[in-house]
């Protein structure tokens, strides 16, 4: 579940320095999702957006070290140094898109690659944005 999920992205670090604002979201089938993620860290190694599907492992689905825009077929990741933030876009979802997406960041100053997840808001269970087709 979520939890030994984030254990495991957690890796080594105590603390987790990314937030992700966004709870569940209803997109209808055909538009466009999108899921914004902020980090709180000074050595920045580089930022990954991973999709989790219902009873599958973690499956990434971008990886950027600067700023501007990355496509890749249906899916923009922006992320924004300067700001510390990233946005995932997925346009004309469909229903295989139904999934947790969370973010992690690369932390340059701790030994090894160290990953973190977002904090899960308060009163929600969920560690990232969830995309549900309506």
């Amino acid at each position: 579940g979520p939890k030994s999920l984030r254990k495991l992205l957690q890796g080594t670090t105590g603390q987790i320095p990314v937030t992700q604002e966004d709870g569940p979201v209803t997109v209808k089938q055909g538009h466009t999702f999108h899921t914004t993620c902020k980090y709180h860290i000074s050595g920045f190694g580089g930022l990954l957006w991973y999709q989790v599907r219902k009873g599958q492992g973690p499956q990434l689905l971008s990886y950027q070290a600067g700023t501007g825009p990355k496509h890749s077929g249906r899916i923009t990741t922006h992320l924004n140094t300067t700001g510390k933030s990233s946005v995932l876009k997925v346009q004309e979802v469909e229903l295989s898109d139904s999934a947790l997406y969370l973010c992690a960041v690369q932390d340059t100053l701790v030994q090894g690659a160290s990953w973190a997840v977002q904090q899960p808001r308060a009163g929600r269970g969920c560690v990232c944005a969830r995309l549900r087709l309506g």
